[in-house]
């Protein structure tokens, strides 16, 4: 699969960098939860030190490769540009992404002697990675625990076609080259799992489980979850799904995944099922625009009611037509079905991605109502020196939010050891 976005020419990327204002105390810089110097490295273009660019970038930013392509640009930096009250908001990720795209990460990195003692990090995504990056450089000795891959969903999960491999691999073999004293192939489900003289633990587990439609027939042969599907195709394997596919969900791993069936095989139909309108989906809207061009096609107002078969297999889904009544606890106005409304659409299979859910792991840790781990303003949970950051205490979260907190941990747990609690 190829990539849907091409890299800026170096035309293009001048052009572009031309349009930055520069502006003092840059809002676009506040808005990045990572807070990388946006207009200094946009700078760096216009100047041509392209190496310089990703320096700057790099020292905020450890998956500079990652967000390059996949960071939702116009909820962060974007959304805050002071060029979008003259005309549009520049390409900050675009030019993000032409710095890394024409540099190669740093070779012999100087760093301090790894001699503070070993820090225990559960889990090697992104949240992780970026505690590790920052432990490392400030003198200890970070040991990842990682049962399947480093990279966490960006390396496992997100298509070919906006995170290729190549560029996933190159990442994260020089964040585990530099900068990780060890990954242990385990999985840790409660803190006394963990062998050794660890310091301190920082639990970056993410949302392991995938949640379940609560109707009939989900347990027919053609019923499949997303994530799983979108691993088997990273992995580089074909999906094995039929002909005409139903993806019931409206974030980005249901968009992500029929995007992902449809380039797999362009006669296909995919569609998207969906129990609010267009504009409730959760995905961002450069996903849902991808997911557009590709043919993937979307079944607003429909409530999925019960997943039809023959023979053990899917055959289709009966659904529910709805209207959109008051807003429920998310905010958004809460779909309702229409009396006597119901449909069928035949389908080979149907595929669910109503959103992901944390796993039972870590009972020694408080946690809220949903299974998320309780942290404090240092991200310390209630167990003394076992720090949580990442989807596991955010919810489902994106990559720089993510590296935002293993920062953050990484400086208190610093704080911890160091200066006191």
């Amino acid at each position: 699969m190829e990539e849907i976005e091409k890299t800026l020419t170096k035309e293009q990327a001048l052009i572009e960098a031309e349009r930055c204002l520069y502006c003092y105390d840059a809002p676009c810089e506040k808005a990045c939860p990572a807070h990388v110097p946006i207009p200094e490295f946009i700078q760096s273009i216009r100047s041509g030190d392209l190496r310089g660019g990703r320096e700057i970038i790099e020292e905020a930013h450890p998956l500079i490769e990652s967000c390059g392509r996949i960071c939702p640009e116009e909820s962060f930096c974007q959304s805050a540009c002071t060029r979008a009250q003259i005309d549009s908001p520049i390409k900050i990720r675009e030019l993000h992404r032409y710095i890394t795209d024409h540099t190669d990460p740093a070779e012999n990195l100087e760093l301090p002697p790894a001699n503070k003692g070993k820090i225990a990090i559960i889990g090697g995504g992104p949240a992780g990675l970026a505690c590790a990056r920052e432990l490392r450089r400030m003198g200890y000795e970070p040991v990842v625990f990682e049962k399947k891959q480093l990279g966490g969903v960006p390396a496992q999960e997100i298509s070919p076609t906006r995170f290729p491999r190549e560029i996933e691999q190159k990442e994260v073999k020089f964040l585990h080259q530099y900068f990780i004293t060890d990954v242990k192939d385990g999985k840790v489900k409660s803190l006394s799992d963990i062998k050794g003289d660890y310091k301190a633990i920082f639990i970056a587990t993410g949302l392991i489980n995938e949640l379940d439609l609560d109707i009939p027939g989900v347990s027919l042969s053609g019923v499949h979850h997303a994530r799983e599907i979108l691993r088997r195709v990273k992995a580089g394997n074909n999906s094995g799904l039929g002909k005409r596919i139903g993806v019931i969900g409206g974030g980005n791993v249901a968009v992500e995944v029929a995007s992902v069936l449809m380039l797999e095989d362009p006669k296909r139909d995919v569609e998207v099922i969906y129990r609010r309108g267009l504009k409730e989906l959760k995905a961002f809207k450069k996903e849902i625009e991808e997911a557009i061009d590709v043919g993937v096609t979307f079944q607003f107002l429909a409530i999925p009611k019960e997943i039809k078969g023959e023979n053990g297999k899917v055959s289709g889904i009966v659904v529910t037509r709805a209207h959109l009544g008051e807003p429920d606890e998310s905010g958004r106005r809460h779909p309702e079905p229409i009396p006597n409304s119901n449909f069928f659409i035949p389908l080979s299979d149907v595929v669910i991605a109503i959103g992901q859910k944390a796993s039972d792991f870590f009972p020694e840790v408080e946690k809220d109502r949903k299974g998320l781990i309780k942290v404090n303003d240092d991200m310390m949970t209630s167990v003394k020196g076992v720090f949580a950051g990442g989807d596991i205490v955010r919810g489902a979260s994106t990559v720089v939010e993510s590296v935002a907190d293993g920062k953050k941990a990484a400086k208190a747990i610093v704080k911890f050891l160091e200066g006191g609690e």
